[in-house]
C-alpha cells in the first residue's frame, strides 16, 4: 500500500476481514453493505452482505462526518451487528463536504487532460491512416479534374434534352502489363525515370483504370454517376496470364473496374461454355447477348449467366449485346448453342427495349468496325450508339487539339466517332465507336440525347484517349497507375514469376508473329512450331498450323517460357488425322484464297511443315504441291534427306495438327473431311519448347514453302 494508504488496521469476523465504507452511521447492523477480501487480494461479497458503493457525490452524505468517522475512510467492520468500525486504509483524496475542502485535488484534474489530449492523439492517427488507406485503394478520389472537363454545358441543353459521359475499353486480350513497340513488357515508371529505355510504352490494366478515373470524375461530369462504362468484349487470350489463369485475372479486373455491362468477344469461348459460365458467375457485372439460341439444356448455368439486354436505371438506358457469328468457327461454342443474325437479334431487343419505356439505346457489339457500320445502317431507327470491338480499330478523333505525335502516327480506319445514318430513317444518325486494342486507348463520349433517343450529332463529342504516360506530349503523361488494379494484379504476378521468368533457349534473330490471322506470307516462327511438331512425331512428316494460332513474336537473345506462352497461347492438343490428297489440296486452296466454297470465310492462312506449293502465272489456276514424303536426318535444323513428291490427290496422308484446327476452327478444315485421328500429345507447346530448348541457338529459316 502506498504513502496515502499506510494505516492498515483489520477488523474481526471470523477469520476474514470485512470491508466496508461508512456511509452514515455507527449504527449498522449485519446488513450493513460489506465485502470479503481474500487471501489473495480478492475483494468478494461477504456472506449476508453486498457491496457499498464508494461515496463519490456530494448528496451522498446527509451531513458532516459522523462521530469522528472522516469521510473518505476505508474500514473494516464484523457482522456482529455491534457497530465497531476499525480503520484499515486512509486514503489521501477527499471530496468536498459541505462547507468543507475539496476531496479531488488539482493533480487529480491532470488525469481527464491528459486522457482527453491522448484520445485525440489516437484519433489523429487513425484518421490519417484511414486518409492515406483511401488514398492508396480509393485513387479516383484524388484525380486531376482538368483533364477530361465536360464537354457539354447542362445550362445551354434544351428541356427535351438529356446528357451523360460514356467511358468504353475493348479487346484487352489479357494484356494486363505496359507494352513497348515490340510487344514486350516494360515499366512506364522506369521510362520516365531514364532508367529503362525503350520506343514506346503504353497500355497496362493499372493505367487503364487510371484514365478511367480520370474520365469519370472530370470537371463538370458529376462523378462516377453521370457516366456509364462499357467492355465489348475479348479479355481472354494473348497472354501468358490468361494460359494460366483461364480468365480469373480479368474478372478480378474487371471487378475493380466497376463496369456497367459486359459483352461477349469470341475469345471468351476459347476455354468452352461451361469455363465461360463460371468467368460470368466471378464478374459483378451484366453479361449480355442478345443473337444467341441454346438448343439444349446442356449448360444452363451460361444461360442463367446471360442475359440479351440490360436497363442503366440511373439515365434510363438500354444496352444490347451482340456477338460476331464467325465465333462458332474461331472458338470452341460447342455443341446446342447457335449464334443468330444481330440485326434481327438488334430489332427483336430494340423494341422490347421501347415497350418498356426505354428509348436511349446503345449496342455493345463485338462484330467489328465494318460489320458495326453495317449494323447500324440496316437495323430499324431507334439505336443511338455502338459500341464497337474486334477488328482492333483505331478511330481518330475529329481534330488535332491535344492530340500526340504518336497518336498522329496510328492508322486510322475512320472518324470517332462516325456516324452513319439509318436506311429507314435517313435523319437517324447513329454513331459508332471503337477504342483499338490491348488497352492502348480508353474511349469516351459525352453524349446528348434527345428525347427520342437520337443523339444530337452537333454537341455529342468525344476521343479515345492513349493509355500513354511516357510521351511528354500525352495527355496523360505522368499520371501513375491505380493502386486497385495493381493490388487485384499481383497475387497472379507473383505466382506466375518463376513460369514466366524460367529461361528455356536463345535465338540469333527475332521470330516475327504474322501481321493477322489471314497473313498470306511464310513466317519464321511458324515454319519453328510445324517443324517441331514434325520432329515430335518423327513418323508424320507433314504439320499444318493456322497462322492465328501464333500471337506474339519470339525475341532475339534469352528466350523464356513467357515468351513462348505469349507466342502459342493456346492449349491446344495435337492430333494425328487422315486426309485423302483432294482433302489437303482443298485445305491449302482454301487458306490462299481465304474462301473454300462454304457459308463462311477462311478465318486463318496456313503455316507448315512437309509442304510447299508454287502459284501459276494465272491468279486463277490451282498452285502446284508438293509433299514431303521422306526425311533422312530429323534431329538437325533444319531437316536433311528430304524426298519430295507430287501431291496425289487419291492417296491418303497422315498429317498433324492442333485440334481446334483439325475439328473444323477457322474455317480450314471440314470435319468430314477427316478419315481417322489420334490424340499425339495434350499440349502441342510442350514439344515446342523442348524443340527450342534441343536446337538452341535458333535460328529464324525461311526457305520458300510457300
Amino acid at each position: 500500500m502506498n504513502d496515502r494508504s499506510n494505516r492498515i488496521m483489520r477488523g474481526r469476523s471470523g477469520s476474514n476481514p470485512v470491508i466496508g465504507y461508512d456511509a452514515r452511521s455507527p449504527e449498522h447492523t449485519s446488513s450493513d453493505r460489506t465485502r470479503r477480501v481474500s487471501n489473495s487480494g480478492e475483494v468478494s461479497p461477504a456472506a449476508g452482505s453486498s457491496f457499498d458503493s464508494l461515496l463519490l457525490n456530494p448528496g451522498d452524505f446527509g451531513g458532516p462526518e459522523e462521530e469522528g468517522i472522516p469521510m473518505g475512510r476505508l474500514f473494516g467492520s464484523s457482522n456482529s451487528g455491534g457497530g465497531e468500525y476499525q480503520e484499515i486504509g486512509g486514503q489521501g483524496r477527499r471530496r468536498r463536504s459541505p462547507g468543507g475542502e475539496p476531496i479531488w485535488s488539482r493533480r487529480m484534474l491532470v488525469l481527464p487532460l491528459v486522457m482527453f489530449v491522448g484520445m485525440g492523439v489516437v484519433a489523429l492517427v487513425i484518421s490519417s491512416i484511414a486518409w492515406l488507406r483511401d488514398r492508396r485503394e480509393n485513387p479516383t478520389l484524388h484525380v486531376d479534374a482538368s483533364l477530361f472537363p465536360y464537354a457539354v454545358d447542362r445550362a445551354g441543353l434544351a428541356a427535351n434534352q438529356y446528357s451523360l459521359r460514356l467511358v468504353h475499353t475493348n479487346d484487352m486480350h489479357a494484356h494486363f502489363l505496359p507494352q513497348d513497340d515490340y510487344g514486350d513488357t516494360c515499366d512506364p515508371q522506369s521510362v520516365l525515370s531514364g532508367d529503362q529505355d525503350t520506343p514506346g510504352c503504353v497500355g497496362g490494366s493499372a493505367y487503364v483504370k487510371a484514365v478511367v478515373d480520370h474520365l469519370q470524375l472530370g470537371e463538370g461530369v458529376g462523378g462516377k454517376k453521370n457516366t456509364i462504362l462499357l467492355n465489348a468484349g475479348d479479355e481472354f487470350q494473348g497472354s501468358v496470364y490468361n494460359t494460366l489463369f483461364k480468365g480469373n485475372m480479368s474478372a478480378d479486373l474487371l471487378n475493380v473496374f466497376a463496369i456497367d455491362a459486359l459483352a461477349l468477344g469470341n475469345h471468351e469461348w476459347d476455354h468452352g461454355p461451361r469455363h465461360l459460365a463460371k468467368y460470368l458467375d466471378k464478374v459483378r457485372a451484366p453479361a449480355i447477348c442478345a443473337n444467341l439460341e441454346f438448343s439444349t439444356q446442356d449448360v444452363p448455368e451460361l444461360q442463367a449467366a446471360l442475359q440479351p439486354f440490360t436497363i442503366v436505371d440511373r439515365h434510363k438506358v438500354g444496352i444490347i449485346g451482340v456477338l460476331t457469328p464467325e465465333t462458332a468457327k474461331s472458338s470452341s461454342v460447342g455443341d446446342g448453342i447457335k449464334i443468330t443474325d444481330p440485326v434481327d437479334a438488334v430489332n427483336r431487343m430494340r423494341q422490347k427495349l421501347n415497350d418498356l419505356g426505354v428509348h436511349r439505346v446503345i449496342v455493345l457489339s463485338h462484330l467489328g468496325y465494318e460489320l458495326d457500320k453495317d449494323l447500324a445502317a440496316h437495323v430499324e431507327s431507334g439505336i443511338s450508339l455502338v459500341v464497337g470491338a474486334h477488328t482492333h480499330s483505331y478511330l481518330a478523333p475529329v481534330g488535332t487539339d491535344g492530340t500526340s505525335d504518336r497518336q498522329k502516327s496510328e492508322e486510322s480506319k475512320g472518324p470517332y466517332p462516325t456516324w452513319v445514318a439509318n436506311g429507314s430513317d435517313r435523319e437517324w444518325q447513329t454513331a459508332v465507336v471503337q477504342a483499338k486494342s490491348f488497352g492502348q486507348y480508353v474511349g469516351y463520349l459525352d453524349l446528348v440525347f434527345n428525347d427520342d433517343g437520337s443523339l444530337d450529332s452537333r454537341l455529342t463529342q468525344g476521343r479515345p484517349v492513349p493509355v500513354d504516360v511516357v510521351s511528354r506530349d500525352s495527355i496523360v503523361h505522368g499520371i501513375a497507375p491505380s493502386k486497385q488494379a495493381l493490388a487485384a494484379m499481383q497475387p497472379y504476378l507473383d505466382s506466375a514469376k518463376n513460369l514466366v521468368s524460367t529461361v528455356i533457349g536463345q535465338a540469333t534473330a527475332e521470330f516475327p508473329a504474322p501481321q493477322s490471322n489471314r497473313d498470306p506470307n511464310e513466317i519464321a516462327l511458324g515454319d519453328l512450331v510445324t517443324d517441331a511438331l514434325v520432329w515430335a512425331n518423327k513418323h508424320t512428316p507433314v504439320a499444318l498450323l493456322g497462322s492465328g494460332a501464333l500471337r506474339h513474336r519470339l525475341p532475339q537473345g534469352t528466350i523464356t517460357r513467357g515468351d513462348l506462352f505469349d507466342a502459342l497461347p493456346f492449349d491446344d492438343a495435337l492430333l494425328a488425322v487422315q486426309l485423302t490428297g483432294r482433302s489437303l489440296r482443298t485445305i491449302v486452296e482454301a487458306g490462299l484464297s481465304a474462301n473454300n466454297n462454304r457459308s463462311s470465310p477462311v478465318l486463318s492462312t496456313l503455316q507448315v511443315s512437309g509442304l510447299r506449293w508454287t502459284l501459276g502465272a494465272d491468279q486463277d489456276s490451282s498452285p502446284t504441291i508438293e509433299i514431303r514424303a521422306k526425311i533422312g536426318t530429323l534431329d538437325k535444323r533444319p531437316m536433311e534427306g528430304e524426298e519430295w513428291v507430287s501431291l496425289d490427290d487419291t492417296q491418303n496422308y497422315e498429317v498433324l495438327a492442333p485440334k481446334f484446327l483439325a475439328n473444323g476452327g477457322d474455317n480450314l478444315i471440314d470435319k468430314n473431311m477427316v478419315v481417322a485421328s489420334r490424340v499425339v500429345v495434350d499440349r502441342l507447346r510442350n514439344i515446342v519448347e523442348l524443340y527450342v530448348t534441343r536446337f538452341s541457338p535458333i535460328q529464324p529459316i525461311l526457305d520458300q514453302r510457300k
